[in-house]
């Protein structure tokens, strides 16, 4: 039969461990959580009181009983009492500290009555081991409460391990009923078998507690995750709607205005608001923060501006060549406005006096880059023309915003015989 104390001092060594991987995965929490002091500090503490209480407690026989008996009982429960007010911490329940302090102080109490004035070694093991039976007691129900914020079995595992733990000191309270102690150290086995099974408790709650930690944490990181969607994708809608709302009061002004120079400046302001609205538009209605499907967001720039512009009436067509692309939402947004200033300029200098024809907007890969594309079949472009020598403001417009993305805008006559403006850039954003 293995001795009390030698069973007390591996019940000190694994106490030692579980205090410092309480106070690591605490010093790790407070950097990656949300938790000013995190439960397993809290932990952590407890367990390091907890140790200096089982030391203080080998040392009974050979030191005061203030130490032996009285610290080392009540550095015990305090102890543990730490590790409940971590667990309530973990569950979000209320502060105990009352409670607690009430506790502490009645048992100190009495462990000095039965020490000096009613000495009884007896009655102090059954209300060391009644006492130690409540802290388990109150860590499965603390446990228990834990499911709705801790997702996973740990939860129920570590009721069950408590409520054996809880189960296993009653049962130390009544055999030291049936048969009267002479001290915690006495040899039996109950004696040996209170330490061994305090160690091997201690360790399974410190991991148990531990990996309810993560769990918690985990759930917190996806919530707050999720909450930071849902603000994004409301930011986009009212993005969106503001953007709509000063489109359209452009596009009032521009009915209003008698000055025919005037109007086709509005008309084009409210094509690039347009592009910008139809961006967030596609963010909010999919769902997506970051990236946007480029091929289907150019698609619908392009019709929306021959829609507004009339351009099938006048008998100019559109098509689309588009390849499937997704890309960052705040690169396509130059990328839409660059759409809308060619098309713009496409249907503005292309098709004099009641020409009809067609425009052709592509985007595709082409020699590890992507290329964007505007060609017509119109007069084409004028002798000497080149980009960024008395080009208005559109082609100065999308000359910038090419830069922006890490391209470049070029000009040249087109397979079907007018013009052709391109923008190569990189897939990838630039460093």
């Amino acid at each position: 039969m293995i001795d009390p104390r030698t069973a007390a001092i591996l019940m000190l060594i694994g106490g030692i461990e579980c205090s410092l991987l309480f106070f690591a995965a605490g010093a790790m929490r407070r950097k990656t959580a949300a938790w000013i002091n995190p439960p397993s500090l809290f932990w952590g503490i407890g367990t390091s009181i907890h140790v200096l209480g089982v030391l203080a407690l080998l040392s009974q026989g050979r030191s005061s009983p203030w130490i032996g008996i009285i610290f080392a009982n009540s550095a015990i429960l305090l102890g543990q009492l730490f590790i409940l007010a971590g667990l309530r911490r973990l569950v979000g329940a209320s502060c105990a500290f009352r409670r607690y302090a009430a506790s502490l102080l009645a048992y100190t109490l009495l462990a000095v009555l039965l020490t000096f004035r009613f000495p009884s070694a007896s009655l102090r093991v059954l209300m060391f081991s009644l006492a130690v039976g409540a802290f388990y007691l109150e860590g499965a129900i603390l446990c228990h409460r834990a499911r709705s914020s801790v997702t996973g079995p740990i939860t129920a595992l570590m009721s069950i391990v408590f409520v054996l733990l809880c189960l296993f000191f009653l049962a130390r309270a009544a055999f030291t009923v049936l048969e009267p102690q002479a001290s915690i150290f006495s040899r039996n086995p109950f004696n040996a078998a209170t330490f061994a099974v305090s160690n091997f408790g201690l360790i399974a709650w410190c991991l148990g507690l531990i990996l309810m930690q993560n769990k918690r944490t985990e759930r917190e990181l996806e919530r707050a995750i999720d909450e930071k969607a849902v603000l994004l994708r409301e930011l986009q809608h009212r993005v969106k709607n503001s953007i709509s709302v000063i489109a359209g009061l452009v596009s009032l002004e521009s009915s209003r205005l008698e000055d025919p120079r005037a109007a086709p400046v509005l008309e084009a302001l409210q094509g690039r608001i347009t592009a910008i609205a139809e961006l967030y538009d596609r963010l909010f209605r999919s769902g997506e923060t970051e990236l946007v499907e480029l091929d289907a967001y150019l698609g619908a720039v392009a019709e929306g501006l021959f829609a507004g512009q009339a351009a099938v009436e006048r008998g100019i067509a559109l098509a689309l060549a588009l390849e499937a692309l997704r890309i960052e939402a705040k690169r396509a947004v130059p990328l839409g406005l660059i759409a809308n200033e060619l098309l713009t300029d496409s249907l503005k200098y292309a098709f004099p006096a009641g020409r009809r024809g067609s425009v052709r907007l592509g985007l595709r890969r082409e020699g590890g880059e992507l290329l964007l594309e505007v060609a017509d079949d119109g007069v084409g472009l004028p002798p000497g023309f080149a980009v960024g020598s008395g080009s208005g403001l559109g082609l100065v417009l999308a000359e910038m915003l090419a830069k922006q993305v890490g391209g470049s805008l070029a000009a040249g006559p087109s397979p079907e015989g007018g013009a052709r403006f391109s923008v190569s850039f990189p897939e990838a954003e630039p460093a």
